[in-house]
């Protein structure tokens, strides 16, 4: 199923002002007639960067009326009305059914429709600013009147209005008998009686003895053994323990975790519309359905968010592979694949649709450059 976004140009000029006074005209209440409204400030591709543009949902009742509106008005001039201000008029050439809508307009057509859109009253806020003026002008006049006595002469008055209580305290001046300091009376010293140290009583030193002569045959046997080679039993327990203690081994270090799986970085989501196939200063016809992209599926007018797997994530690329039990068609194609390829132009993507029977590295069934909405 195709969808196109039919979009409504404001004429600028005065020639066409004039002509919009014979044109057919259909009437929108913002409140009851749209779903969804946006609007679109600035865009720096656009033919006509001077014209704001208000994209609006129509509600089903509305988007009737405007099918049927268009189609009398086929070949003539249709001015839109919205919350009774005339905002745009434009030559129909084919049958506005579509719920999406966008309606182009000057900036002062814009500002005065904006405080309407947004449910501000500007004539309440002036009469409630009129209201609220005499009041703030009444305290700097009361203010004046109040002081204005006390600064004409009587200061007294201003003495006695705010009485302060002080607090009298009797000082006793310091006599000259309690400023002398008298020096502290120092005790007599005490003889000290020296404490008796006790006598160190000698300690007696044993005398050496001297060596017997079982400590020569004890020489006298090592040198045998040695030149013998024959080493007693508790030597070579020691030397067999001492070739056994060897080092545990090494664990061998973790495996590294496995890379995280491909996902569809943030250049590539969001909403995006299709650029337009008939550029003109004053109307713009999409070709191809609006496309969302969203972390794990994809949504259009007819494919109700399609999961997908991320098969490759790039920079500059994202290659999308949809469920097997998804039926999505976008622009025409029934897919399988998607690839999303980012662009020169910021703000701007490439999308290529692919079917089952396309190769995925050849050319897709349908290519298409879309602007981020």
């Amino acid at each position: 199923m195709r969808a196109s976004w039919k979009i409504l140009a404001t004429a600028l000029c005065a020639t066409m002002t004039t002509a919009a006074v014979n044109a057919a005209e259909i009437a929108f209440s913002s409140p009851g007639d749209f779903t969804e409204i946006g609007l679109n400030i600035k865009d720096t591709y656009s033919a006509n960067p001077d014209v704001i543009t208000l994209e609006v949902t129509l509600s089903q009742d509305a988007q009737q009326r405007m099918a049927a509106a268009s189609g009398a008005a086929l070949g003539q001039d249709l001015t839109v009305i919205i919350n009774g201000k005339a905002v745009s008029t434009s030559r129909v050439k084919s049958v506005l059914d579509n719920p999406q809508l966008e309606i182009s307009m000057s900036r002062q057509a814009a500002t005065e429709l904006l405080p309407v859109l947004l449910g501000v009253n500007p004539a309440a806020n002036s009469s409630t600013a009129s209201q609220a003026a005499p009041v703030v002008a009444a305290v700097p006049v009361a203010m004046a009147a109040s002081t204005a006595p006390a600064a004409a002469g009587n200061q007294l008055a201003l003495l006695a209005a705010a009485p302060v209580a002080v607090e009298t305290r009797q000082v006793t001046p310091p006599s000259v008998a309690a400023s002398i300091v008298e020096p502290p009376v120092m005790p007599a010293p005490v003889a000290q009686v020296p404490t008796p140290v006790p006598t160190p009583v000698p300690t007696p030193v044993p005398t050496p003895e001297p060596a017997s002569v079982p400590a020569q045959s004890a020489e006298a046997e090592l040198a045998a053994m040695l030149a013998t080679g024959k080493m007693p039993l508790a030597a070579t327990a020691e030397t067999a323990i001492a070739s056994t203690d060897v080092a545990p081994p090494v664990p061998p270090a973790p495996p590294a975790p496995p890379a995280p799986p491909p996902a569809v970085p943030g250049w590539a989501m969001g909403a995006w519309l299709p650029t337009s196939a008939t550029p003109s200063p004053y109307a713009e016809i999409n070709a191809g359905d609006p496309v969302t992209i969203f972390a794990n599926a994809a949504d259009a007018i007819a494919c109700n968010k399609a999961r997908f797997s991320v098969l490759e994530s790039r920079d500059t690329r994202v290659r999308l592979q949809l469920a097997s039990n998804s039926q999505c068609v976008i622009s025409g194609v029934q897919i399988d694949r998607l690839q999303i390829s980012s662009t020169q132009m910021p703000g701007r993507i490439a999308i290529s649709l692919y079917t089952r029977q396309d190769d995925f590295d050849g050319p897709p069934s349908k290519k298409g450059i879309y602007r981020r909405k």
